[in-house]
């Protein structure tokens, strides 16, 4: 009688067990469905208002007016609730241009009147080999107003590209780059300054009906 009573007892936690185990595979399931969809199908959709739709009502991204992100953009994210716990805001007029990577995991906020060129690379999760991260590591990359960075830079997690700064293409930015700054190289560097006067402007061109 002891033993049956013990083999009832026991069988509860494991079909808990099973019942969070299969909710977590759906869950899974349905987050890779989401990639899938996002990044091989809603990302090639030659429609801007198509693609900010899902962006904003799916995603849960934050898009200012004007705001254009263009064909081919891939983004990392954990899923919906993600950009809920990690905001991701794309500033009004920014640009985010062709095939651009976007690692927002961690979140993002990308200024207004800024410009990221074709095939951009920013990574927002500091991962580790061996896994783990402190939490001084977890914070969003932030692009500030009017900060343009060239054809295939690679920002690194936790960066912040101050207002006005430029990142030259193909640069690698490990660091915080100061306001009105230029830098280039890998790693990036200070190569000069840019003028105060040259922020004086807004990114008005019209977004095109297909594209």
């Amino acid at each position: 009688m002891g033993g049956d009573s013990l083999a009832v007892e026991s069988a509860v936690p494991i079909e808990a067990n099973d019942r969070r185990s299969l909710g977590n595979g759906l869950r899974l399931f349905a987050i890779r469905i989401l990639n899938y969809l996002t990044n091989h199908v809603v990302n090639r959709v030659p429609s801007f208002g198509l693609r900010h739709l899902w962006y904003r009502s799916v995603l849960g991204i934050e898009l200012g007016e004007g705001a254009g992100i263009h064909l081919g953009c891939y983004l990392w994210f954990y899923g919906p609730g993600g950009t809920q716990r990690h905001p991701v805001r794309i500033g009004a007029r920014a640009r985010i241009n062709r095939d651009c990577t976007l690692d927002v995991r961690e979140g993002l906020v990308v200024g207004d009147d800024a410009s990221i060129s074709a095939e951009v690379f920013i990574l927002g999760y500091p991962g580790r080999v061996g896994g783990g991260r402190s939490s001084e590591e977890s914070k969003p990359v932030v692009i500030e107003d009017h900060a343009w960075i060239g054809v295939r830079a690679v920002i690194l997690p936790g960066v912040t590209v101050g207002r006005g700064a430029i990142v030259g293409a193909g640069a690698v930015v490990t660091r915080d780059v100061e306001p009105l700054t230029t830098v280039f190289g890998n790693p990036a560097r200070p190569v000069g300054s840019r003028p105060e006067e040259e922020l004086d402007f807004v990114i008005d061109s019209p977004l095109p009906l297909f594209e």
